[in-house]
């Protein structure tokens, strides 16, 4: 498969890089799209100016500095690789060998310090403005902890491949600390190559640099990683060398694609002045010179989109920016002082905190044990350490703790103080070794630790939270300190919602955010039920998501938390798709979600965390969250699903689907009125949890009448009183029609039709009626009046016998034009089982291609045969089958009428259509057999003779219920000469004129 070159995943100011491998051409990058956004909000534009100038008084005071006459020493870089596999051996598949990363620090080193081989390769004109950046990647000689290492990390993922959206779960496979450390993951990266995080630019307002430090380095794919010319790696052919990581490191450092990500206009720039001025990105491997923006271009770039073996440079101006960037931004600064560069050198008396036990990150208000993890990091046994503990930067207790045994080294051990009181709001505890064996700890580096704790408040239940305003106890985890949750305007301004805005979150693909419920208590809780309002509008295929996470004793690590909702791309979906920013305007774009959580009842301290999940698509929305804590029986009848609105069954089954909108159900009472008799009946042993939902079967019940008015109520939940009645009771008109038919059929509406065809709608609304138009007769549903949005008109075919075709097909004309913010529907249903259940949908259709293109805000009603359209529907998957029904139904949604016409079945798949009543072909005739298709304004039996010139009778066939078909006709002795085709019916006979040939 193609992959692209490059994502860089958060940049100050810019977005997405996608590119291709393609030889031929680039993919386009989300870059553009996005810079325009910004420029299109115009508030960005002065922070832009604010960051380069700040980039640039930077690179004055550094080059000030190497004119005075010192030497730069050579900066540091620790390098950390998480080879992210499947379980694989060591050297063998995503598990890549270790040469492999070695192989890919020494394509950086010598990249980034001009010692490449192919710096030869450089064009003359650009040899002025090449240069080296003095920096060398090392890989890690001691891990966070401060044990030694060797800057390679094996971890077996949790998925088998990665894709950028998958970047928070990717990157918590293993992380470490990224101010120490370049963390590099290298997994089986799918879509595509590799993708960076900007650095921060340190100046407030610049909305799209992440400040995530959980997320920051690079990620690239397995086949990209290392060169071919230090063994014979798996690579992808064209990125063979290793500069995927030389190009994303370069956007680590804070460097632009050279093009400036302009999409070919040559307006862009990457804020270097020694590059020149590119259109669009280069792909492949062009010949020098390759001119665009009328000056040859630099493809020799790192930062441009070439082959591997065609890039080995970068500008002088590009190491002025890396350098600034190196010695300033956070998170940069600090990686050539980390302490991950130096071999550990052990001490003799060295106690380190290891961990914090208690408190976590979360906390529930209450009396604790603060526990922490001692390890001897030195080389002397540990028998006694001094500890002290400050709580909100106040000394709480100082205390001195003897291990019994001595712990020795790399042993550890666990320490507990006094009890300490914890309330809600934040609080800071810290941990310090004073003392290791009664004298000074032999390295202070790891002697402290401390904890930032939220303590949650505790809500009461039951609750509702609307959002006319967000409670200071609802808390928002915002990681990259962008875009989050917030408080919006919906319903046209009626209502204020919990909004997170995803249409504008570009550059932040896999990004997650947070808002989390105080905490409640369900210790004495007999059941608790959850519900809340969610909207979402599907923005092309994109897959945002949203989770409902339950966390348990106010523990704030969502990652630890039990997921009890979750819903991504089109399930999440409550309304249809859009192509700008969604925001609901009514209360037919939200979905009430419901999540029975008595199963956690009597369990103490919970919150609930609802996590958005970005991947750059539309706008999430969610409005009155409510938590119960008693038992709440409300049961839904959704839907009657049989009998359909017409059946040929006088003694039908009634089926319903029935959901649980609230906590367990076991028992329930229907009531079934048919005809105005009602009959009841008693479920039991339902085990109906709350959030699912269940067809149930009930007891067949006779149709008496053609028109039969059936009524399904369902009642006494658990023998109690439902919560919400008005969602109960369901009724459908169901009509009995036993008229059966055989195909071919043609239906042109032009006579009497519906004792055998069927016009009715399930719920008394609009129906199908009979019309003229153009000189002939059609049906038609009255949309453009109906104000009864979701009113089903249904026409519906007598029971059809397909046992005779081997194939067969439908063809009709329709007529409509769309109305602006409609969407009606057209579908083409099937039964086998005569009606009773529609179960195969052949046919829907909707907006432009129901309408075929026309849009008419007026009532619709065609004037000419270009305003009619033909469809052709396969219908062999219906053979062998003699209880066939086919139901239209045209599904309203206040917008225009609807015309049909000429409903046709063929027994064949791709019949031949003639507007005459018959035609031969070949014709003349050269081998033994001929065709005859048929067009009869009828159905009829048909004699069918072959006649010489003289009147001869040369072959005749009886052929029954002819209409449309083709029939073979074999002459196989007959001589060349004229004959003639007679075709006797009841009432008529044609005759035509067939040539034999030699």
């Amino acid at each position: 498969m193609p992959y692209p070159r490059c994502l860089v995943k958060y940049i100050c100011l810019i977005a997405l890089v996608v590119v291709s491998t393609s030889l031929v051409a680039q993919d386009r990058c989300g870059v553009i799209e996005y810079k325009k956004l910004l420029q299109n909000q115009g508030t960005v534009k002065e922070d832009t100016k604010q960051f380069e100038e700040w980039i640039y008084r930077k690179m004055q005071d550094k080059l000030r500095r190497s004119n005075d006459g010192r030497t730069q020493a050579t900066l540091q870089v620790p390098v950390v690789v998480h080879v992210i596999h499947n379980g694989e051996a060591i050297g063998t598949g995503k598990n890549i060998p270790d040469a492999q990363v070695i192989s890919q620090i020494s394509v950086l080193n010598k990249d980034y310090k001009r010692l490449n081989d192919d710096a030869s390769q450089t064009p003359t004109e650009f040899l002025p403005v090449a240069s080296s950046f003095d920096v060398e990647f090392v890989l890690a000689m001691q891990d966070p902890e401060g044990l030694a290492s060797s800057g390679i990390v094996r971890v077996k993922g949790s998925k088998t491949s990665w894709t950028m959206s998958d970047n928070y779960e990717l990157k918590s496979q293993s992380y470490w600390p990224a101010e120490d450390y370049l963390n590099i993951w290298v997994c089986n990266l799918t879509d595509f190559l590799g993708y960076s995080q900007f650095p921060v630019s340190g100046l407030p307002g610049l909305e799209n640099s992440s400040t995530n430090r959980l997320t920051d380095g690079v990620v690239i794919a397995f086949s990209a990683f290392g060169s071919v010319d230090d063994g014979a790696f798996t690579l992808i052919n064209a990125y063979n060398k290793g500069r995927t990581a030389t190009h994303e490191i370069g956007h680590f450092f804070g460097l632009n694609h050279i093009w400036g990500d302009d999409d070919n206009a040559c307006t862009g720039t990457d804020y270097v002045d020694d590059t020149p001025n590119q259109a669009g990105s280069t792909g492949g491997c062009p010949t020098h010179p390759h001119v665009t923006c009328d000056v040859n271009s630099m493809f020799q770039n790192y930062l441009d989109y070439t082959n591997d073996n065609c890039m080995n440079l970068f500008t002088a101006g590009q190491v002025s920016r890396m350098q600034t960037v190196i010695q300033n931004s956070p998170r940069r600064a600090s990686l050539p002082t980390s302490h991950g560069l130096n071999a550990p050198v052990p001490f003799a008396n060295d106690a380190g905190i290891k961990s914090i036990v208690i408190p976590g990150t979360g906390l529930c208000a209450g009396n604790f044990l603060p526990t922490i993890e001692v390890r001897n990091y030195g080389s002397n046994d540990i028998s006694t350490a001094r500890i002290q503990i400050k709580k909100d930067g106040v000394v709480t207790e100082t205390k001195n703790f003897t291990f019994s045994p001595a712990l020795t080294p790399l042993e550890s051990g666990s320490v507990m103080f006094t009890p300490t009181s914890f309330t809600s709001g934040t609080h800071n505890v810290a941990f310090q070794v004073l003392l290791t064996n009664g004298v000074t700890d032999g390295l202070t580096s790891n002697n402290t630790l401390s904890q930032t704790v939220d303590v949650p408040q505790i809500i009461t239940l039951p609750f509702l939270q609307d959002f006319t305003a967000l409670p200071a106890s609802w808390k928002v985890y915002n990681p990259d300190q962008n875009l989050t949750w917030h408080l919006e305007s919906t319903n046209n301004g009626t209502n204020t919602s919990l909004a997170m805005d995803l249409f504008n979150y570009e550059d932040h693909v896999g990004e997650i955010d947070a808002v989390t419920t105080p905490v409640f208590n369900l210790s004495t809780a007999p059941a608790a039920l959850l519900k809340f309002d969610v909207a979402y509008s599907r923005f092309e295929s994109s897959n945002d998501g949203l989770k409902v996470v339950l966390l348990s004793n106010c523990n704030t690590d969502i990652g630890l938390g039990t997921v009890i909702y979750s819903k991504f791309g089109s399930s999440l979906a409550t309304t249809s798709a859009s192509s700008s920013g969604f925001v609901p305007t009514g209360p037919d774009e939200w979905r009430t979600e419901v999540i029975d959580l008595s199963a956690y009842a009597g369990q103490g301290n919970f919150q609930l965390a609802f996590v958005s999940y970005n991947d750059w698509g539309n706008n999430i929305f969610i409005d009155n969250i409510g938590l119960t804590a008693s038992a709440i029986h409300d049961v839904v009848l959704k839907k009657i699903i049989s009998p359909s609105p017409v059946t040929c069954d006088d003694h039908s089954p009634i089926t319903v689907r029935i959901a649980n909108a609230g906590t367990l159900i076991s028992s329930l009472k229907v009531l079934t009125t048919v005809n105005g008799v009602t009959s009841t009946q008693v479920l039991t042993n339902l085990n109906l949890v709350g959030n699912t939902e269940r067809d149930i079967t009930l007891n067949p019940t006779a149709l008496t009448r053609t028109d039969n008015d059936i009524k399904v109520e369902l009642t006494e939940p658990d023998g109690d009183i439902d919560f919400f009645p008005d969602n109960n009771t369901l009724s459908v008109i169901t009509v009995l029609n036993t008229a059966s038919d055989i195909i071919p059929l043609r239906q042109d509406f032009s006579g009497s039709f519906q004792d055998a065809w069927t016009i009715t709608n399930p719920h008394g609304g609009k129906v199908w009626e009979a019309i003229p138009v153009l000189n002939n007769t059609a049906l038609y549903v009255n949309d453009y009046d109906n104000t009864q949005k979701g009113d089903m008109a249904w026409l519906v075919s007598p029971t059809l016998d397909f046992t005779a075709a081997t194939e067969a097909s439908l063809h009709f004309e329709q007529s409509y034009a769309g109305r602006v913010g409609k969407l009606d529907r057209f579908y083409i249903l099937a039964s086998l089982d005569c009606g009773n259940t529609f179960g195969d949908t052949l046919y829907t259709a909707a907006g432009a291609n129901l309408s075929g293109g026309r849009a008419s805000n007026d009532r619709w009603k065609p004037t000419s045969d270009a305003d009619w359209d033909k469809r052709e529907i396969t219908l062999t998957s219906l053979v062998n089958n003699s209880e066939v029904r086919i139901a239209f139904v045209f599904v309203n949604d206040q917008g225009n009428n609807f015309y049909i016409d000429n409903i046709e079945f063929f027994v064949s798949e791709d019949p031949m259509e003639i507007n005459e009543p018959l035609a031969i072909y070949p014709n003349p005739v050269v081998d033994e057999t001929t065709n005859i298709t048929f067009n009869l304004p009828e159905r009829k039996n048909v004699t069918l003779d072959i006649v010489d010139a003289v009147g001869r009778v040369m072959t005749t066939q009886q052929l029954s219920n002819v209409l449309n078909q083709t029939y073979p006709v074999s002459l196989p002795y007959a001589p060349t000469g004229i004959y003639f085709v007679k075709v006797i019916t009841d009432n008529k006979v044609y005759v035509r004129k067939l040539i034999r040939r030699k």
